[in-house]
């Protein structure tokens, strides 16, 4: 008795840790032999115990006839029981997939669409050429306060990859500020009669210690454009 139920612990020890090779397509994956025990009711999980029940090679791959760029896609869905799909890759032939090999596909399907896509993408240009253009303003800011300027005027510049009011200012204005502060040891106003203008005009001065102790994280308060809801707003209390 005490001999049948080692052999068992044994079996269930060997079952945790193997590994199954699989050939998909031609492509191979290494899967460990407790995630396909997870779904031993499956169609992968009956052919994988049916396969092992009568190889006496368990290191030969398995040959499974589908898309092995697709099943890389069902084992992350196995793994962690939902997932988000690429926009270039259908849901239908995603779910299509998951009824081939017998896997629940009722829900952890998430797909975004191409307009988020593109709007993600968009915003992280917007972002890369905000940076941009608040560097190259505030290099010139300290070239300008360096030869006696005060008051500096900041227009459209071939350099630039937008006129200054393209952005949302008081964004534009934070990180300009950053700058200046980091590498230069100044600060810069607005000396704006009109917000409307197209151009910046900017009052320069050397950072005063209270305001270098207030240098912002450029990780988690600068590097991040508002969000659309918010342009909108600061715009409307503008035009008020």
């Amino acid at each position: 008795m005490d001999d049948i139920l080692m052999d068992e612990n044994a079996l269930r020890l060997v079952s945790s840790t193997a590994k199954v090779n699989l050939n998909v397509g031609g492509k191979k994956f290494e899967v460990s032999r407790s995630l396909i025990n997870q779904y031993s009711d499956s169609m992968i999980g009956k052919l994988v115990s049916d396969t092992w029940s009568c190889k006496t090679d368990r290191a030969e791959a398995i040959f499974i006839d589908r898309d092995g760029d697709l099943f890389g896609y069902v084992l992350n869905y196995m793994r962690y029981g939902s997932i988000e799909l690429p926009v270039n890759l259908p849901k239908t032939m995603f779910q299509r997939e998951l009824d081939f090999y017998g896997l629940p596909s009722t829900y952890g399907i998430k797909q975004k669409s191409s307009i988020e896509t593109m709007r993600e993408l968009q915003h992280c240009v917007e972002n890369a050429e905000l940076h941009h253009d608040m560097l190259l303003i505030a290099t010139s800011c300290y070239h300008q306060y360096m030869v006696g300027k005060k008051v500096v005027h900041i227009g459209s510049d071939e350099l630039l990859k937008h006129s200054p009011f393209y952005y949302h200012y008081p964004t534009a204005m934070k990180v300009l500020n950053y700058y200046l502060k980091k590498f230069h040891g100044l600060e810069a106003a607005s000396s704006q009669a009109s917000l409307f203008s197209t151009d910046f005009i900017l009052e320069v001065k050397e950072l005063t210690k209270s305001s270098s102790d207030t240098l912002d994280d450029p990780v988690h308060n600068i590097f991040a454009l508002p969000a659309p809801a918010d342009i909108d707003e600061a715009t409307s209390h503008a035009d008020e």
